[in-house]
């Protein structure tokens, strides 16, 4: 059984939600369960018959301490992988994310969150750029490790109707809901058998689906024979995104 134990400190970081991208792969239940740690406690989530992984990418402004203002913060790309569990260590099975880990564009953000989440920070290199295409706003996204190695890439553009063309959701609301239901997350931490859990506080003024072209996947090179499948895509933004550390967790 898990066992909690109390952090000393309980930091929260946050700033104003800009963009968030998600991108929506599935990958069949018994892969994933391989693929996540070896503890009793965290099973996939399972949508429609299948696991779900997800690139995520959030560009923020006024990063900060809480409850330092805003206005003093800096502004960041941060980016993760990200998985859906089921967290069985309370009296009730609650959905719950399992991070493969976080990552961030600013040295100042990589230092800060690797000292209060208990868990390693990367740094990377980011680009967002956005052009005008023939219909719409086309973004290219672009992000790679410090030495060169890519880690994601992607083309976005706005979905030309609300339609879903998704195997996972049939709805916008269905992905709303998912997306919402999953608010609390572990990452390995740097301690030894140990697991850091952050729980994120957002209130998005808006989801929307978006097409979008997967240019490179780091994890279908990390995950070779995952079957991963691209599954769909959505753009959140507007809104207070907080993230609190809540302490570790063994993986007893």
């Amino acid at each position: 059984m898990k066992t909690n134990k109390p952090a000393v400190l309980r930091p929260s970081v946050y700033g104003r939600l800009i963009d968030r991208y998600l991108f929506n792969f599935r990958i069949a239940q018994e892969i994933l369960e391989k693929r996540l740690p070896p503890i009793n406690w965290l099973k996939p989530r399972i949508i429609n018959g299948s696991g779900v992984v997800s690139f995520c990418l959030l560009r923020l402004e006024g990063v900060t301490v809480w409850p330092i203002p805003s206005f003093l913060g800096a502004n960041a790309i941060s980016c993760a992988y990200r998985c859906a569990v089921v967290d069985n260590s309370g009296p009730r099975p609650e959905p719950s994310v399992y991070v493969l880990g976080r990552n961030t564009n600013l040295a100042t953000i990589s230092r800060l969150g690797s000292a209060l989440f208990s868990g390693p920070m990367k740094r990377i290199n980011t680009n967002i750029e956005e052009r005008p295409s023939l219909f719409s706003r086309l973004v290219d996204i672009r992000t790679s490790y410090l030495d060169g190695r890519k880690l994601f890439s992607a083309k976005v553009e706005k979905a030309s109707s609300s339609r879903i063309n998704s195997k996972l959701f049939s709805s916008l609301d269905d992905f709303v809901d998912f997306i919402k239901g999953g608010l609390s997350s572990y990452t390995p931490s740097t301690r030894q058998n140990h697991y850091s859990r952050v729980d994120l506080q957002e209130d998005s003024n808006y989801y929307e689906p978006v097409v979008a072209t997967i240019d490179y996947n780091w994890l279908e090179k990390e995950w070779p024979d995952s079957g991963l499948v691209f599954d769909s895509a959505f753009h959140a933004g507007g809104g207070l995104y907080k993230l609190k550390y809540l302490g570790l967790q063994s993986s007893a």
